[in-house]
């Protein structure tokens, strides 16, 4: 029963002829009162296919399919002929869960030669237990990749070890911990992360915007090398042009393995918006596609674009004709943004909501006022790049952490809320206009 209803599910992303070829010959027994289920192979040359050239992409779909708690125990046929029970049977297990979100596969990261090498890199670091590379610091421009490979390893390394021992975040979200509650905590914070058996660090290039941070930091760091914990950054660019980083992890950083991400080329930026058109099922002609692919040369801007695809197909249930591609694409998001400034956010959000602008900067705290505030707070982040720091300057000296949850706060609202996601979408659009 599991195996036809699995199989139906696998049918929408997954020909026919690999059904056959690779699904077809697999057993599979759901163990009772678990959430375990025994995957047999017909044979151990087999097994040794499968794990190289399917395991991936099988263990995301059923993912997908079953929710999350479950974990599969793979087996070669053979081993149950010989007398073994699935019950007592030595099986190699898999956690299914994917906690760094489902899209952070491998198999997701879409590269050419250029990239071969941090993609192999990563994909050791997560899959080999012995700890080789420590640190793995990831270089490249924005929009290269660098969040998807670390969220793919974090991913990959939950399938063996448990996915709260693992750290994930941004330099912004680990001043924010420190920031946080009594000034007398950075122990209590310290000996919270040291607790972490893995632990990952995006946006590095940003510890600049946090002078304290950088020492504290490199207590953590000998403290993850010395128990040799394996540790992964990213930076934006290179560590040696980082001012903020101060020389001793500077000196630290060096000691592991570093590899840099070049931008995707136009092949691999044609895979990356033909995947995302035909998962999130979006109607784009092949022409349509590539022109995508020729204006914007990085994931990040051509993420940000399907979203908008997606977004306009879901909420005014319309399809995408070649006018409305163009006018959506017509406007490059650079130039969108350059005519974007902090006034612009603040006057576009107080119209809005009916205030004056004075009031966002102030002090009220009436739920109206309240929203309008965090909602100008996310915009600015995110349309200006502005740090949680400048951030609580420019809204009258607001302390960091009160940044923080604000602006996480309306990205979960958008989650729940279709009104919030097109009210921020059509505020966006404004202030890139410039308020016109």
């Amino acid at each position: 029963m599991l195996k036809e209803q699995l199989r139906r599910h696998l049918a929408q992303t997954t020909p026919e002829p690999d059904l056959a070829r690779w699904y077809d010959p697999l057993e599979l027994h759901p163990l009772p009162d678990t959430l375990e289920i025994v995957v047999e192979f017909p044979h151990a040359f087999f097994a040794q296919w499968f794990d190289v050239q399917v395991k991936d992409t099988f263990e995301k779909q059923v993912s997908l399919y079953l929710g999350p708690g479950y974990v599969l125990r793979y087996r070669n046929r053979l081993g149950l002929a010989q007398g073994l029970t699935a019950q007592s049977a030595d099986f190699t297990a898999s956690s299914i869960d994917f906690p760094f979100g489902h899209e952070f596969t491998f198999e997701q990261f879409f590269t050419n030669q250029k990239n071969l090498f941090p993609l192999a890199t990563a994909r050791d670091v997560a899959k080999n237990r012995e700890v080789k590379f420590n640190p793995l610091v990831i270089q490249g421009e924005q929009g290269t990749g660098k969040t998807h490979l670390l969220r793919c390893m974090a991913n990959e390394i939950s399938k063996h070890q448990d996915k709260n021992f693992i750290f994930m975040g941004t330099v912004d979200e680990l001043a924010g911990l420190y920031q946080s509650g009594p000034k007398d905590n950075v122990f209590q914070v310290r000996t919270h992360l040291t607790g972490f058996h893995c632990f990952f660090l995006d946006d590095l290039h940003r510890l600049g915007d946090y002078p304290q941070l950088g020492r504290e930091l490199l207590t953590l760091f000998n403290s993850f090398h010395d128990g040799k914990r394996q540790m992964v950054f990213s930076s934006c660019a290179q560590l040696s042009s980082c001012e903020g980083i101060p020389q001793d992890l500077k000196a630290r950083l060096d000691g592991g393995l570093m590899v840099q991400l070049a931008k995707p080329d136009l092949d691999v930026r044609l895979k990356y918006v033909q995947d995302h058109c035909q998962r999130k099922k979006i109607s784009l002609s092949k022409a349509q596609m590539l022109t995508l692919a020729q204006r914007h040369h990085d994931f990040r801007s051509l993420h940000g674009l399907m979203n908008k695809f997606r977004a306009f197909r879901e909420l005014l249930k319309k399809d995408i004709s070649e006018a409305i591609f163009e006018n959506i694409l017509g406007r490059s998001q650079d130039e969108q943004t350059a005519r974007t400034t902090p006034q612009v956010i603040l006057e576009q959000v107080a119209k809005r909501f009916n205030l004056d602008v004075k009031a966002i900067l102030g002090t009220k705290r009436h739920k109206q006022v309240v929203l309008a505030r965090q909602v100008a707070m996310l915009l600015c982040r995110e349309e200006l790049g502005l740090s949680f720091p400048a951030l609580g300057k420019l809204f009258g000296g607001k302390d960091h952490s009160t940044v923080l949850y604000a602006v996480n706060k309306i990205k979960q609202i958008q989650n729940d809320s279709n009104d919030m996601k097109e009210l921020v979408m059509t505020l966006r659009k404004n202030c890139r206009l410039g308020g016109q």
